[in-house]
This record gives structure tokens, C-alpha cells and sequence, in this order.
């Protein structure tokens, strides 16, 4: 079989806890990687991390984890080899993968896939958070979950939503090799609607230019489909403007 099939991929899911939302001053406390393999995970990885610096009490609230729990954990870099063996032959998955990759610049040389963003192109939910869609989808995993915002419980339901999502990409119209996979996934992807913020829910015409333009100027890196979104309703609205002999604002 050849190696680019879906059916012979080897994934390694990965996801971190970290001290805050930069990857560039904030360091990671857990991690935690799965190797999945012809519809099953084949391997298990978990770890708390020391991040060699004081984890904030915001960030605690959301992990629950602390200083006292790190005190003896190994570091990122001493838990580099192992993480590097179990990516080396893999596509690398994550949910929102820029955030967790963003963390991991050693695993970033491989190819790697947004759950969050394939999902977008093959379910219709009303959130595409990690949780959420877990319970949209009814997913299952192999053993009892933990708390969320944790690094192995949120792995295993990263897991479960990929096995879950090759299930349906595979019974849609589409060549089943991890190339056209990536295509499907490269494509943007406009919205219905927000699924954030103070406008959320709201139909797009309902949605204020000025907002629409501070998307676009803020970037959204992790989130493109949310940026392309605002950007062709933007668009839209300068056609419209324009053939109604108005002057665009």
C-alpha cells in the first residue's frame, strides 16, 4: 500500500497545557501525544512538564494544574526525543494546531493537521471546539476522560474526532490520500456565522463593518476561515456599495 494512503498514515495527536497563550514567553506544563494508526490509537504519551517558571493563577484556573505539580517533572527538552520518535513517521494533528505546534517548534518539520479546521469542511456544528464537537458527534473514547483543558484527555478526544472525521472523509467524494487531504483542508471555508465574540450567532450582514475590518486587521492566524470570512463579506459589501452608486465608507 502506498504510503500516502489514508489507510497505511500514521498520525501522532498531539496537544499541550501551557502557562498562557504565547509561545513566546509562556511555556508548556503537560503534553501529551497519541499515535494513531488504521482507525486505532497503536501508542500513548503523557507527561506534566516543568516549565522552569511560575504557572499563573489564571492559567491554573483553567488546567488545574500547579507549581507544586511540576516541581519534579521532566523538562520540554529532556521529553524532546520522545516526542520526536513518536512524530518522526507522522502527520501531526492537533486541534487548533497552530496554538499546540506553536509550543513545539521541534515537531513543526513535519506535516501537520487542524482537526478544527477539517472539521469546518466536513461537519455542520454549531461550535467547533474540542468538547463541543465531541458531544455533537456522540465520539467515544477507549477509556474514562479526565478534566478538560487537560493534555491527555484533550488528546484522546482530538483522537477520537480525527478517527472520526477520516471516517466521514472517506465516504465522501474525495481522493483518499493524505495529499488530498491537505487540499481539502487548505481550501477556505466562508461561515454562516461567528462562533465568537459579541456578535456571535449573528447572521454576517447583521454583523457591523467596523467589526469585519478589525477581524481582518487583527490577523486571526489560528482561525483563517474566520479572517477569509470576514474579508468576502467585506468584499461583498464594497460590490454591493458600488453598484448602488454609493461611495464605500
Amino acid at each position: 500500500m502506498h504510503r500516502d494512503d489514508l489507510a497505511a498514515a500514521t498520525f501522532a495527536v498531539i496537544d499541550v497545557e501551557t502557562t498562557g497563550l504565547d509561545p513566546k514567553t509562556d511555556r508548556v506544563v503537560e503534553i501529551a501525544c497519541l499515535r494513531v494508526r488504521g482507525g486505532r490509537v497503536i501508542e500513548r504519551f503523557s507527561s506534566l512538564v516543568d516549565p522552569g517558571r511560575a504557572i499563573p493563577r489564571r492559567a491554573s484556573a483553567i488546567h488545574g494544574i500547579f507549581d507544586r505539580d511540576v516541581a519534579f517533572a521532566p523538562t520540554l527538552r529532556e521529553l524532546e526525543p520522545q516526542i520526536r520518535r513518536m512524530t518522526a513517521d507522522a502527520v501531526v494533528v492537533a486541534h487548533n494546531a497552530r496554538f499546540d505546534v506553536g509550543f513545539l517548534p521541534f515537531v513543526a518539520e513535519r506535516p501537520v493537521l487542524c482537526t478544527m479546521q477539517l472539521a469546518r469542511r466536513l461537519v455542520d456544528a454549531p461550535s467547533y471546539r474540542n468538547e463541543a464537537l465531541r458531544d455533537f458527534l456522540r465520539l467515544r473514547t477507549p477509556y474514562p476522560l479526565g478534566a478538560p483543558h487537560r493534555a491527555g484527555s484533550d488528546a484522546e478526544v482530538t483522537a477520537a474526532l480525527l478517527l472520526e472525521l477520516l471516517r466521514r472523509y472517506e465516504f465522501g467524494p474525495y481522493e483518499t490520500t493524505v495529499p488530498a487531504l491537505f487540499t481539502l483542508v487548505a481550501r477556505r471555508v466562508t461561515l454562516a456565522r461567528f462562533a465568537f465574540g459579541i456578535h456571535r450567532g449573528k447572521a454576517l450582514r447583521q454583523v457591523p463593518t467596523g467589526y469585519l475590518r478589525w477581524i481582518v486587521d487583527a490577523g486571526f492566524e489560528n482561525w483563517p476561515d474566520v479572517r477569509h470570512t470576514a474579508m468576502t463579506e467585506l468584499g461583498r459589501r464594497a460590490r454591493c456599495y458600488s453598484s448602488s452608486g454609493a461611495i464605500s465608507a
